[in-house]
């Protein structure tokens, strides 16, 4: 039997972070910082006066210290307690000593995604047809679901091709819900996640590294492992993710003492030049798909598809490599109209609101 396995970074099926719907990541980094460092020190058991003075400077910041404030971006809850005193005459000020005299947070607002963007991507996933699709940046399961069964499903089916029988995501790390998943026509059997893996004292991972077993057929199983390493946003010399390759590496190897047949796929934000991703790419048996001889196209997965924008892969074990039929990646879902053709709604004027993704689809066909 062929069966096409694919990983795809959907980038969120139906709402997203406000802050990350700005036309370039360096215009949504800095309010994802000052969301990262308000949250820490809000969650500090004793607030110092220099920490009083930068909550207060960070609320001031992004118009949290009314009493009813108006945010484009953040949501300000304060449930319980009291942070801040408000007066007419006088400028605000954090009366908290720390964590215990109040409960609230900061949160982020969120938008929803075009539905022309959400068909395009039903349609890229459609027009690859996977048995075993790979999601990177899902905000949850129902939302995975109600994706399959509002978007991706009818296509399917006006197409003569089957739905998908198990979906599944595990909350992650990332407080902003961006999780991995997957959607599988053949029964996931079991699983197990990472998401609570330490290295030095701090979470390994910033989503997760979820195992799942699929019952491919009654005489083989497939160990897929779903990954999103740290962005370049966040990680800018790439020490998180050369951690982050390390424990994947540790965890691949440890399958591969009982299993013959493991992937492991998604966004690793990084290309295999940096040297950020060794750990997986040449330190151990696994080998990605576009690096095989049978792919032929753009070295890139991401936007205009360059060698320096190769950040998803499939990595495989090698009894996965000796049955690789065919590699290749599905870019239709993008606007690069010198590269390779679009969908006809996605177009100079169109392409910010209806692109499926910044990334592309890459799939491999195995021989099994």
């Amino acid at each position: 039997m062929t069966l096409r396995i694919a990983t795809f970074n959907v980038e969120n099926l139906f709402s997203r972070p406000k802050v990350m719907n700005f036309p370039t990541w360096a215009e949504g980094q800095p309010y994802l910082d000052d969301y990262y460092r308000l949250n820490s020190l809000l969650n500090q058991e004793h607030y110092s006066a220099a920490d009083k003075r930068e909550i207060l400077k960070l609320l001031k910041r992004h118009g949290l210290t009314a009493a009813r404030p108006q945010s484009e971006y953040f949501e300000f809850r304060d449930l319980r307690g009291k942070l801040l005193k408000r007066s007419k005459d006088k400028p605000p000020v954090v009366v908290a000593e720390g964590r215990g005299d109040w409960l609230g947070w900061l949160a982020l607002k969120q938008d929803s995604v075009a539905d022309a963007a959400i068909q395009n991507t039903a349609r890229a996933i459609a027009e690859v047809n996977p048995d075993i699709l790979v999601l990177v940046e899902v905000e949850n399961r129902p939302a995975l679901q109600r994706f399959h069964d509002q978007a991706l499903e009818p296509l399917l089916r006006a197409m003569g091709r089957p739905g998908y029988g198990d979906s599944m995501v595990i909350d992650g790390n990332d407080q902003r819900g961006i999780d991995v998943g997957i959607l599988s026509r053949k029964p996931i059997v079991r699983m197990r996640s990472h998401v609570t893996d330490l290295t030095n004292g701090r979470t390994t991972f910033s989503r997760d590294c979820p195992e799942y077993y699929i019952a491919v057929n009654p005489n083989l199983q497939l160990a897929v492992l779903p990954n999103h390493f740290a962005s370049k946003g966040s990680d800018r010399t790439g020490a998180r993710r050369r951690i982050q390759a390390a424990r994947v590496q540790e965890i691949y190897r440890g399958l591969r003492a009982d299993h013959e047949y493991v992937i492991v796929a998604g966004d690793l934000n990084d290309n295999p030049q940096s040297g950020a991703l060794d750990a997986l790419l040449t330190q151990t048996d696994a080998r990605d798909a576009m690096s095989l001889d049978v792919y032929h196209g753009f070295p890139g997965t991401y936007q205009r598809a360059t060698a320096a924008e190769k950040i998803d892969y499939l990595l495989m074990s090698p009894r996965l490599v000796e049955r690789v039929m065919q590699v290749n990646v599905f870019r239709k879902g993008f606007y690069a109209p010198t590269k390779w053709e679009s969908f006809e709604n996605i177009t100079k004027d169109t392409k910010d609101r209806n692109q499926a993704s910044d990334h592309h689809c890459l799939w491999v066909d195995l021989d099994l």
